[in-house]
């Protein structure tokens, strides 16, 4: 079905931007405006985007190589190193040598990194909710499904002519 076509519960709550757009304009315009809620809501947890990204793959994944780190997040290693330097003078997390390898350091969450990314996992769930509101709880799991399939197709499969980058 073209979005034009897309019936609205509400055709007021939409400007004729927004309902003549395709997908590409919809699905960016949306990125933005999902990124400024999350941001504003990462930044009264007291974290901003790239530490949040740093401290949630350590959380999900557990202690992991530096190197593996800047992989993971397709952060330059030089650019995660000043990253991760702010992150530990904070006390959210550790480096320690590697003990299968003295050569790399091994990055994990301390008590007080675990207690920032709940605290800023919990800020991005109500700023989500909030950007979610006009779908229902199905529509949600939907939307979220369809998301999760295009973003392995585009991102984790280099799709994007980045070399997967995303």
């Amino acid at each position: 079905m073209n979005p034009v076509e897309t019936p609205l519960r509400d055709e007021a709550e939409a400007g004729d931007a927004t309902l003549v757009s395709g997908y590409g304009l919809l699905i960016f315009r949306l990125a933005r405006a999902s990124a400024w809620r999350l941001g504003r809501s990462l930044g009264e947890s007291g974290l901003r985007w790239p530490e949040f990204a740093v401290l949630h793959h350590l959380d999900a994944q557990g202690p992991i190589a530096q190197r593996d780190l800047a992989n993971a997040l397709r952060i330059q290693p030089s650019n995660l190193v000043a990253l991760l330097d702010q992150l530990e003078g904070r006390g959210l997390l550790e480096r320690a040598p590697d003990p299968a390898d003295r050569r790399r350091h091994r990055v994990q969450l301390t008590q007080a990194g675990r207690r920032a990314t709940n605290r800023a996992r919990e800020a991005t769930r109500r700023a989500e909710a909030d950007l979610l509101g006009p779908l229902s709880a199905d529509e949600r799991r939907e939307f979220r499904t369809l998301l999760v399939r295009l973003t392995a197709h585009t991102c984790d499969r280099g799709a994007t002519g980045r070399g997967g980058r995303c």
